[in-house]
């Protein structure tokens, strides 16, 4: 086989390895553009508008609330709401800040956690209550500390009708809960 006919042969080849890299990356052009296609009508059905944080989304009524105390609690009496007034959050409008309860907004499973900081030599007994059932208990004890701070943290998961009332109270008389960003109160729809 002569240099000229090896030449030839290897620039052939050349070629059709280029057209079928070509038409491959032409292929994922063109299913990129039909994407950028899409997002652009999503647009325009939306008139420009992101509708992430809309009550619904994908079919699914979104509520999830965050609030934490604003201010340090003391010598709290037992069985007294625990407030937690400054909402952080509050999709869904569940959560009241002035009462510290829950009413949910709409039927479902619902995910709700607490936490609870103490200083030392001083205790905090909480609990979860649903419809004013005890669901469950929290306890931050301080008294075996003799300096800094100890937190606890509780979580329940609920089936909650429409209205159904969620809030967290004390369990015994409360002598210290820290307030500011470190005892708070959350909870979501799942």
């Amino acid at each position: 086989m002569s240099l000229l006919r090896v030449i030839a042969l290897y620039v052939l080849g050349f070629i059709l390895l280029s057209s079928v890299t070509a038409h491959k990356a032409c292929s994922k052009n063109a299913n990129l553009w039909k994407s950028i296609q899409y997002q652009l009508k999503l647009v325009e059905i939306t008139e420009g508008r992101c509708d992430c944080d809309t009550e619904e989304l994908h079919g699914h009524k979104t509520v999830g609330f965050l609030a934490k105390s604003s201010k340090s609690l003391s010598n709290v009496k037992k069985g007294s709401t625990v407030i937690f007034d400054k909402i952080v959050t509050n999709t869904g409008s569940g959560y009241d800040a002035s009462t510290g309860q829950f009413v949910a907004p709409h039927e479902g499973l619902y995910y709700f956690t607490w936490t609870t900081l103490s200083y030392h030599s001083k205790f905090f007994p909480t609990q979860l209550l649903h419809n004013d059932n005890i669901i469950a208990a929290n306890y931050v004890d301080g008294r075996g500390l003799s300096s800094g701070h100890e937190s606890a943290t509780q979580s329940v998961l609920l089936h909650l009708a429409a209205k159904d009332k969620v809030c967290i109270k004390t369990e015994g008389a409360g002598t210290y809960m820290y307030g500011g960003k470190w005892s708070t109160f959350s909870g979501f729809k799942i």
